[in-house]
């Protein structure tokens, strides 16, 4: 009879924590159904990824060990997404949303600050220069910037609908790159022998580009204007061939038409979800 495996103990807390945010997330949907609640959830998240990217691809201020991804560094990248990128857009979408006042928001820092200091101490959260203390800095600002974006939302102002579509495709972008990685179907770095570090320092920039494209492109109507976009793809890939930056043959530069395709449906798809929603 086949073992069932274990959850490692390192997996405990991220699992509770995800069980705990996605309850958020469906009290958020009960409570409220209007586009702009979801639009700002996916404008949070994708604020926190560019910060990660920064913080933690760049500049690598601390390490996550969830120990659910056998690579170490996509393990890494894996709790980054949670933590950063999951956890604290959700809770600071509920908080805007839901119009909690200075209080609440002073509650939650605390919360993370909290939690933070906990995964230190069982050792899946090791800090490099990053300071708790930033986090109870940093966190408030997080908040303000939410409660802004989705009062501008709400009033439809050109810049935030911009943002807002923006970084939607790029939370997309960003999520198919990783799973790319995860399962080998892309990979990026400079000669025969790279990191992953290497990997998630190009990936994403690869990742804000295509999603940049493909929001210029969603604005018009037409397969005419889907093909020029598909076609740009292409040639950004054969490009980063060429330079030797992306690993990639031709049956692989097929495998990736469908993501290709798939920003492009994405980005008319919240082009129509933004611009035409009443």
């Amino acid at each position: 009879m086949k073992k069932v495996k274990k959850i490692n103990k390192n997996s405990i807390p991220f699992l509770l924590l995800a069980v705990i945010h996605l309850g958020m997330v469906i009290y958020l949907g009960f409570r409220r159904r209007d586009k702009s609640t979801w639009l700002l959830l996916l404008t949070n998240i994708g604020l926190a990824y560019l910060f990660d990217y920064i913080v933690l691809n760049l500049f690598k201020a601390y390490t996550y060990k969830p120990s659910i991804i056998k690579k170490r560094y996509l393990d890494n990248i894996f709790g980054a997404i949670l933590s950063q990128g999951i956890f604290v857009p959700i809770t600071s979408t509920l908080l805007t949303v839901l119009n909690k006042n200075w209080r609440w928001k002073v509650g939650f820092t605390i919360y993370f600050h909290l939690i933070e200091k906990l995964f230190m101490k069982i050792k899946i959260y090791k800090v490099h220069w990053w300071k708790p203390i930033y986090t109870i800095m940093l966190m408030p600002l997080y908040f303000f910037i939410s409660d802004i974006l989705y009062k501008a939302l709400r009033d439809k102002q050109p810049w935030s609908l911009k943002v807002s579509h923006y970084l939607s495709i790029e939370v997309v972008g960003i999520n198919v790159m990783y799973i790319s990685a995860l399962i080998r179907r892309i990979r990026f770095g400079r000669g025969k022998h790279h990191s992953w570090r290497e990997h998630f320092i190009i990936a994403p920039l690869y990742s804000f580009l295509q999603s940049y494209i493909a929001l210029t492109t969603s604005y018009k109507q037409g397969l005419v204007q889907r093909m020029k976009c598909l076609a740009i793809f292409v040639v950004i890939d054969q490009s980063l061939v060429y330079l030797g930056v992306l690993k990639m043959n031709f049956k692989q530069s097929l495998r990736s038409l469908p993501i290709h395709i798939l920003m492009i449906f994405v980005s008319r798809f919240f082009y129509r979800l933004i611009y035409e929603r009443k």
